[in-house]
């Protein structure tokens, strides 16, 4: 099965479960990301994009919906992504450098991405607020960040923390950016089938007035 198939079988298993997906999104979203970070580990939640588009699709940004949306989707991925980013942070914790070279290839992050990051770390003045930072932006890949706090052996409850906060900011900021572009796409899908009736109409119109101007013409 290559990933053509793998992802024509999701996106069909989505559709099917749709309904029993959004009407459990917490959970779906907490446990998709604590895959994901496990098997798929990348800057843009897929789970959250996808998830964001299922539940908050026709809905009207409002205070209450931007609710909606942290409850639903931004706080369960926080909370999971946390969860699945430990799993690295503690073999590299226990393992240390040996552990980054040999699972560099699997991962798709190397030594050097990780004492990238130490680079950036030692320059901040503020350590945690850093790591906070780090991952509020999706341009650190998160991997490298668990990795790197585990072989600094980063204090896990600080770890916990920055993880979770700066995870919901940036999940949060990708939740908007797919509800905001879901209801774009809506309204113009809406008025494209609206000019295509119109422009269906007046080809209508002008085939009937053609007929009878010819049938008058003809008499």
């Amino acid at each position: 099965m290559n990933l053509s198939d793998i992802y024509n079988s999701t996106q069909a298993y989505v559709a099917t479960n749709a309904p029993w997906i959004v009407a459990n999104a917490p959970l779906v979203v907490f446990i998709g990301c604590i895959v994901e970070q496990i098997f798929f580990p990348m800057p843009a939640s897929l789970v959250v994009l996808s998830a964001t588009v299922l539940v908050m699709q026709g809905t009207s940004f409002s205070f209450l919906a931007l609710g909606d949306l942290i409850i639903q989707i931004v706080i369960p991925a926080a909370l999971g992504i946390t969860v699945g980013s430990l799993l690295y942070y503690g073999l590299t914790y226990k393992l240390g450098k040996p552990f980054i070279e040999k699972s560099s290839r699997f991962l798709g992050v190397t030594v050097e991405d990780v004492q990238s990051v130490e680079r950036k770390f030692k320059e901040s003045r503020y350590e945690d607020v850093f790591m906070f930072l780090a991952r509020c932006i999706p341009g650190i890949p998160a991997i490298a960040i668990n990795l790197f706090c585990g072989f600094i052996k980063y204090d896990l409850r600080k770890y916990c923390i920055t993880t979770f906060f700066g995870s919901a900011v940036q999940m949060l900021g990708w939740g908007i950016i797919a509800w905001l572009f879901t209801n774009i796409y809506q309204m113009l899908e809406n008025s494209v089938m609206l000019l295509s009736e119109v422009i269906l109409i007046i080809i209508v119109l002008v085939v009937v007035g053609y007929i009878i101007m010819k049938r008058r013409v003809n008499k």
